[in-house]
């Protein structure tokens, strides 16, 4: 069981250093649109960076919300010594559906603004 809970943190852990970089990716696609001038480049081009803005996106909310879903298992399997604790009573108070929501919302918006950036 042990070993199982700590292959689900290591999960955790990797999914989110993954959304991390692909936040640094989103960071990257903006930069290029503002200082490429992608708004006056050719179609394809448009295309392209559009498609990695989207893409970019979508999958660091991927492996943002499998990394929240797995913090929010871990808080609900704690053993009662576990919940005892400080951090067990914080962890099992976190709103993780909010966490999920505002991960959403926020991809929804980036994805929004950097379409709208370049068309």
């Amino acid at each position: 069981m042990e070993e199982s809970k700590n292959r689900s943190a290591a999960l955790a852990r990797s999914n989110m250093a993954f959304s991390v970089a692909y936040e640094v990716a989103s960071i990257a696609i903006i930069a290029i649109i503002v200082f490429g001038d992608v708004a006056t480049a050719d179609d394809s081009i448009k295309r392209l960076v559009a498609f990695s803005a989207v893409i970019s996106s979508i999958t660091a909310w991927i492996f943002t919300s499998n990394a929240l879903k797995a913090s929010e298992t871990a808080a609900k399997d704690m053993t009662p010594a576990e919940a005892a604790t400080a951090t067990g009573k914080a962890n099992s108070k976190q709103p993780w559906v909010v966490y999920q929501v505002y991960a959403l919302a926020i991809t929804i918006a980036t994805i929004t603004i950097t379409l709208t950036a370049i068309y």
